[in-house]
């Protein structure tokens, strides 16, 4: 009785909207009869369920990408907001210096980065300050965090400003910004930039050695992290004097083919670029 009572319903929905059932069975469903309403082309049901389904998990998963490349700037921690503006478009070059050769060799790294994102290496860009180690490093992050499928998660951090964080909640017992908490979220990203490495002045202990705390901290953030994007004002003998030999190995690990010299380049900051 329930049955027929059903079927009544649905016959009745299917007058009042006009709804034709054809002899005509689907090609693909093949004990499905095409449908048609107030006569526009027959479907089968069957079929637009399916497409409906399958629009449904396209939205689930473009909203996983774009969570997924929101990390940069939702989780980041930039000393400047307009670091968030850099790209390789933007990053300009004087012909007759080596700037447009640095150039390419950025977006040559970043182009590894994005097309194996299961290869572990890290990049080193050092140099004097003010010559655009910043910009480029957040041009290789946005280039692997805009173009790469699937997705890479991909963070760019300041160093002074994660152990400003950190120090500070040394008194708080309620402070996120806990060694365990930073070492599980940096390392659980695809890509990281760890800028402006060995500024952490106001944790260094006597003489240019970092503090054991600072030293064991980006072991342990190293150790978690295997591809990262390190900039920096010191060179390998000054990275030696700051740090000890296990941090500047991690430093280096892979860097082999992916060090980057900005020295010969003059201060764009003060010419203005």
């Amino acid at each position: 009785k329930g049955v027929c009572m059903k079927d009544t319903k649905i016959l009745k929905v299917a007058t009042m909207l006009n709804i034709k059932t054809y002899p005509d069975t689907c090609s693909i469903h093949t004990s499905c009869h095409l449908m048609g309403i107030d006569g526009k082309e027959p479907i089968c049901p069957k079929c637009e369920q399916e497409k409906i389904e399958k629009e449904k998990i396209a939205k689930v998963e473009k909203f996983k990408e774009n969570s997924i490349r929101g990390v940069l700037r939702r989780k980041s921690l930039v000393d400047d907001q307009d670091t968030f503006r850099c790209s390789f478009e933007n990053y300009s070059t004087k012909n007759g210096t080596i700037e447009p050769s640095i150039k390419q060799k950025a977006r040559t790294i970043a182009g590894e980065y994005y097309l194996h994102p299961e290869k572990e290496f890290n990049s080193v860009l050092y140099g004097t300050p003010g010559t655009g180690k910043t910009h480029l490093s957040m041009s290789m992050l946005k280039a692997v965090n805009e173009n790469s499928n699937p997705a890479q998660k991909c963070l760019f951090i300041n160093a002074e400003t994660l152990f400003g964080k950190i120090k500070a909640g040394f008194d708080d017992p309620y402070s996120w910004w806990t060694v365990e908490n930073v070492v599980d979220f940096l390392g659980s990203v695809n890509l990281l930039v760890l800028d402006d490495l060995g500024t952490e002045s106001s944790m260094r202990q006597q003489g240019d050695e970092a503090s054991s705390f600072v030293q064991e901290t980006l072991k342990k953030i190293l150790d978690r992290q295997r591809r990262v994007i390190i900039t920096t004002n010191l060179n390998s003998n000054q990275l030696n004097r700051v740090y000890n030999p296990k941090v500047v190995s991690r430093i280096l690990r892979g860097s082999a083919g992916h060090v980057i010299d900005f020295n010969d380049i003059k201060d764009k900051r003060v010419l203005g670029y």
